[in-house]
């Protein structure tokens, strides 16, 4: 009974989370001019951009990180995490909008809230650690224990 009351406030958790960020973008989408033929359209508009956009995210913010880590980039920080983040929220709205018939999206509105959620995500990111080098004690220890 413990463990089903933890699952039920974890899921309860996320879906309001999901809710809440569900119903920015789509406060936010529909000013700029987001337009549906049906709700169910646009709720299933709105799970294809999630379930698609966290794995996308997960890759475009692990480049910079790498890039850095290698000694390619100075800084993770800098304006490429903005143009990934910007191209990908782009790309995958566009791509959506021309899979979906009953979805319409004018491509100035995506490339308006593309160009937001880039800078949003981008300031946000202004606050985490840089990654250590390749050449970093710490980057040694953990090659030096996997090839133990």
């Amino acid at each position: 009974m413990n463990k089903f009351k933890v699952v039920a406030i974890s899921i309860s958790i996320v879906l309001m989370i999901l809710i809440f960020i569900t119903f920015f973008e789509y406060i936010f989408l529909r000013i700029i001019g987001l337009q549906y033929n049906s709700f169910l359209d646009l709720v299933l508009f709105f799970t294809l951009y999630l379930l698609l956009e966290i794995p996308l995210t997960f890759i475009t913010d692990a480049i910079p990180k790498a890039l850095k880590s290698v000694g390619i980039l100075r800084t993770s920080k800098g304006w490429l995490p903005f143009v990934l983040n910007t191209t990908l929220t782009f790309l995958l709205i566009e791509v959506i909008d021309n899979f979906m018939i009953n979805i319409e999206i004018k491509w100035q509105s995506t490339l308006i809230f593309a160009l937001i959620t880039g800078f949003i995500g981008w300031k946000l990111k202004r606050e985490e650690d840089e990654p250590p080098h390749i050449d970093n004690e710490g980057f040694k220890k953990i090659d030096n224990k996997y090839r133990s």
